[in-house]
């Protein structure tokens, strides 16, 4: 059995509260026996001056872990995110209990044939084809999943988001890969939003962040919105710091969530009444789920 702590997208450099946000967090997890804590990417700027964020989560004794989000490299370069979480590769496993934790990186991109990881938003050159898991990777996961071992996949970017430039482009080919009853679940960020499916029969979840919905492109989508909202850089916050307790066992997962509500402008607010934004719910939850 396994237990642990899961969020995504803290950004905290983004806001004012980010402390604030991180002591929810880890109240959170001083409720729980957890064997370990995940960020799902996006969790700051991996600057020397943030290494307070990793010691505030490192300070409760089990291990942490996390994925690269496409924000940790707007400003810094692959070696600078290895060294800022200690990471000799980008991707990588762990076992726990007897079950192998899969972490990967999703940030890169291909252009004219060749891969390579995000750099200060190179995502966005006219011809790049973006989120992509690259071949070596690839390999690697398969050779990592051609045991017995039964898994549970980390990832920034969604493997089931159809949405245009949300999911991971070359997700099709990488499910092939997965096996019911091997890969028990699969867990992303990035969408800011929540999401739960399941896929062949393998459960795919996006976990809300653990700020904010980000409506930007929305609000400057009408002047008299931008006018009235510019303040918020796109920025619709949630009041809680949202994260989801998971306990997987020999019979089930049980994923507990959480609800919220947003801190003051909601949807409604600038006229998304359906609560819908990049392909995923935006309301401020992490929905519940019971896995036989």
């Amino acid at each position: 059995m396994i237990k642990f702590l899961v969020f995504g997208d803290l950004h905290y450099d983004e806001v004012a509260d980010g402390d604030r946000r991180i002591e929810e967090i880890l109240e959170n997890a001083q409720k729980r026996d957890l064997d370990f804590i995940v960020s799902l990417g996006d969790l700051c700027s991996p600057k020397i001056e943030n290494h307070k964020v990793l010691e505030r989560f490192r300070s409760l004794g089990i291990p942490f872990y996390s994925v690269i989000g496409n924000h940790e490299t707007d400003n810094c370069k692959l070696n600078e995110i290895l060294d800022f979480y200690s990471l000799e590769n980008p991707y990588y496993f762990v076992v726990c209990n007897g079950y192998k934790l899969i972490f990967l990186n999703t940030c890169y991109l291909r252009s004219d044939g060749k891969e390579e990881i995000f750099y200060k938003k190179s995502f966005k050159s006219e011809h790049a084809l973006y989120p992509v898991v690259p071949t070596e990777e690839i390999r690697w996961l398969h050779e990592e999943l051609n045991d017995d071992m039964k898994c549970i996949i980390f990832s920034h970017h969604s493997f089931i988001n159809d949405f245009p430039k949300r999911g991971i482009y070359n997700r099709e080919e990488i499910r092939k890969n997965f096996a019911a009853k091997q890969v028990l679940l699969c867990l992303n960020g990035h969408d800011h939003g929540d999401d739960y499916s399941i896929v062949d029969g393998i459960p795919y979840m996006t976990v809300n962040s653990a700020n904010y919905a980000w409506l930007g492109s929305q609000i400057a989508s009408s002047k008299e919105l931008q006018e009235k909202y510019s303040y918020l850089q796109g920025m619709l916050q949630y009041k809680q710091a949202m994260s989801a307790y998971i306990e997987i066992d020999d019979s089930e997962i049980r994923i507990s969530g959480m609800d919220g509500e947003y801190l003051s402008v909601t949807p409604d607010d600038i006229g998304l009444y359906d609560y819908r934004w990049n392909g995923v719910s935006i309301k401020p939850r992490i929905s519940s789920h019971l896995i036989k």
